[in-house]
C-alpha cells in the first residue's frame, strides 16, 4: 500500500509539473554510454530423440549510443521531442550445455552477445524543481549476434545472428551544465530479436532461441543547437 501511494504521488507530481523542453526549441545532438545488463537466458530444445539444454550467465557489459533529435515544443506540445538513435551493446556470456546424445552429453560455452540498433524515439520532459525528468521509448531495428565457442563439442566455434524489430522504454533526468549543454543519467530497457543456437555436433538436430533483453544505465551529454 505504501509503495502504491508513493508511486501515485510521484505520477501526480509529474502530471502537475510544468512541461519543459530539455533540448531547447530546435535541434540537438546526444551521446550516451554506460553499463548494460543482459538477462540470463537459456532453453531446452527437443527435436525427436534429440535434446539440447543451454544455461547462460551474462557478465556486465557496455552500451554506447548517439542520437540527433528535434523539439516539437512549438509545433505540437511543450516537452515533447523526437530523435533517431543508433546504439551498440555487448556482453560476454558464460554457460553450460547438455545433450541426450551418447558420448557427447555436456560441456561449457562462452560467447559475446551483441546488438547494433537504430531506433526512432519519443521523449517527454518535465520541469521539476529546476531539473528535467523525462520518460518515453522507441521502436526500430536491431541486428543481434552471438559469437563464441562450445567447450567440449565436436564443432567448437559458432556464430549466429538475426535482425528485425526492436523496441525500448526509458526514463531519466537532465540538468543544465552550460547554456547549450546538458548532462543526464537514465535507464533503458531494450528488447531485440532472438538468435537460434544449435548443438555443437551434427548428430544432434535440436536448436533453441537465446532471448535478447537488456537493462542499461547510461550517462548522457546533450548539445543544443
Amino acid at each position: 500500500m505504501k509503495s502504491t501511494l508513493l508511486a501515485t504521488a510521484a505520477l501526480a507530481a509529474l502530471a502537475l509539473a510544468a512541461p519543459a523542453n530539455a533540448a531547447g526549441t530546435g535541434w540537438y545532438v546526444n551521446v550516451s554510454g554506460g553499463a548494460n545488463w543482459l538477462d540470463d537466458n537459456g532453453f531446452t530444445a527437443v527435436n525427436g530423440p534429440d535434446t539440447l539444454t543451454v544455461n547462460t550467465d551474462a557478465d556486465t557489459g557496455w552500451v554506447i549510443s548517439g542520437a540527433i533529435g528535434y523539439s516539437l515544443a512549438k509545433m505540437v506540445t511543450p516537452g515533447l521531442r523526437v530523435e533517431i538513435e543508433a546504439a551498440y551493446r555487448e556482453n560476454s556470456v558464460d554457460g553450460d550445455w547438455s545433450s541426450a546424445t551418447p558420448g557427447l552429453d555436456s560441456g561449457l560455452l562462452t560467447y559475446d552477445h551483441s546488438a547494433f540498433s537504430v531506433m526512432a524515439n519519443a521523449w517527454y520532459d518535465f520541469d521539476v524543481a529546476g531539473v528535467r525528468p523525462y520518460f518515453g521509448g522507441g521502436i526500430g531495428w536491431a541486428d543481434v549476434e552471438a559469437d563464441g565457442t562450445f567447450i567440449g563439442g565436436v564443432i567448437p566455434a559458432f556464430s549466429t545472428s538475426d535482425d528485425g524489430f526492436a523496441w525500448q522504454l526509458g526514463a531519466g533526468i537532465n540538468f543544465d551544465i552550460s547554456p547549450n549543454v546538458q548532462l543526464g543519467v537514465g535507464y533503458r530497457y531494450m528488447q531485440g530479436p532472438e538468435v537460434t543456437l544449435g548443438a555443437p555436433f551434427a548428430a544432434n538436430s535440436a536448436a533453441g532461441d537465446l532471448d535478447y533483453d537488456n537493462h542499461s544505465g547510461v550517462v548522457s551529454v546533450t548539445f543544443v543547437m
